[in-house]
């Protein structure tokens, strides 16, 4: 699992990271798309579709032996906690020994990653202005409990050094 804030690199890293593995990439935000279509974000029951979508697609994953996944995830302390404890109850029942990074970066340079054209048309943070209050309204700086994380800062590096980082980091 590559965790953080939106627009720190996550999806960009954990890609690289796969692909230089040869797993498979699950971006979070799949998830949550799904749940927004379906429940609508901050509805009853959203929360638990959004985590049922995600367990449920690990034990596909699990049942056809994909060899390795790359999970991203915007872990917020403590609102994500619901999701982390249904995901390392899987883990624990699957006998599955996972990684966990967490990637931050310079204020400044995520200010530029997420104004970056390359997220034009998508449904991701695109301003200072939406980045500045998300990141006062969200406390991004907690380690998720109970599992020992990897912290990475990659400021100023680009996707493929901070993916070789991950890897030099989780025994693959």
């Amino acid at each position: 699992m590559i965790y953080g804030p939106s627009g720190i690199g996550k999806e960009s890293v954990g890609r690289e990271f796969a692909k230089r593995n040869g797993w498979k990439i699950f971006p979070q935000h799949l998830a949550f798309d799904v749940a927004c279509a379906v429940i609508g974000f901050g509805n009853d029951g959203f929360e638990a579709y959004q985590r049922k979508i995600c367990l449920d697609a690990f034990r596909k994953f699990h049942e056809d032996s994909v060899e390795g996944v790359v999970f991203t995830f915007c872990y917020v302390h403590p609102h994500s906690n619901y999701f982390i404890e249904g995901l390392l109850e899987l883990l624990d029942e699957l006998e599955i020994d996972a990684g966990f990074v967490r990637l931050t970066c310079e204020y400044e340079e995520h200010v530029q990653r997420v104004t970056n054209v390359s997220r034009k048309n998508t449904n991701k943070i695109q301003s200072k202005e939406y980045l500045d209050d998300y990141l006062e309204r969200f406390n991004f700086s907690i380690d998720i409990p109970n599992v020992e994380t990897f912290n990475i800062n990659n400021t100023g590096m680009n996707i493929e050094a901070s993916a070789k980082e991950v890897e030099r980091n989780i025994v693959t």
